[in-house]
């Protein structure tokens, strides 16, 4: 509480002092801090990828951040490698070097061969980039295509920014429930209005 109203006082002298690419830096520092504390992304570092880390293979990161940064290291200690895509050139300093690509996921099966993952991680994207349903249904389509039969997809959504991405028909059909963590196929954070979709591609 006394830090955001530090932060509350502090922005209106800040931003009149300090030059905009040094605010907006400070601004990323500061809401990459927010995001760590949230309670859905504890989760996902803490339990989710550890147990994704655990099944190794080649794995696929959608989405890079200041935050994210540490996810390529922890998602390769058992032996896995791990590929990161954005869609803005400006976030390719925090994929993993040598293996990111700047491109849009919607058409990520036209820069990945299909079958060629084992995972594919695609946390808050959906609704923050890729709002639209016809959008969503595409990188769904996309996605599916470059992993391999059984491979394993991750989609964590916020529930008050769009529909349930399940809810379309190829979901339901390309993908099967992944009980992966042991806390079930669909793992709700209702602290944070945040659902983690665990799915693996039908054979």
């Amino acid at each position: 509480m006394l830090m955001k109203i530090v932060e509350t006082a502090v922005r209106p002298i800040a931003k009149w002092l300090m030059p905009r690419p040094v605010r907006l830096w400070a601004k990323d520092i500061l809401n990459a801090r927010r995001v760590r504390r949230n309670p859905a992304r504890i989760v996902l570092v803490q339990e989710i990828l550890p147990a994704y880390a655990a099944c190794g293979g080649r794995i696929l990161w959608i989405g890079c951040r200041r935050y994210t940064k540490k996810y390529g290291p922890l998602l390769e200690r058992n032996g896995g490698e791990c590929w990161t895509v954005d869609i803005e050139s400006a976030h390719a300093k925090w994929g993993e070097k040598g293996r990111h690509f700047t491109w849009d996921l919607l058409s990520i099966d036209r820069l990945f061969a299909a079958e060629s993952f084992d995972t594919v991680l695609c946390n808050g994207v959906f609704g923050f980039g890729v709002d639209a349903r016809h959008a969503q249904l595409a990188a769904l389509q996309a996605m599916g295509s470059i992993l391999k039969p059984g491979g394993r997809l991750l989609l964590g959504w916020n529930t008050d920014r769009i529909e349930d991405p399940l809810s379309f028909d190829f979901a339901q059909n390309a993908f099967v429930g992944d009980d992966l963590t042991a806390h079930g196929a669909r793992w709700a954070v209702p602290a944070a209005g945040y659902v983690y979709d665990f799915l693996r591609r039908r054979e």
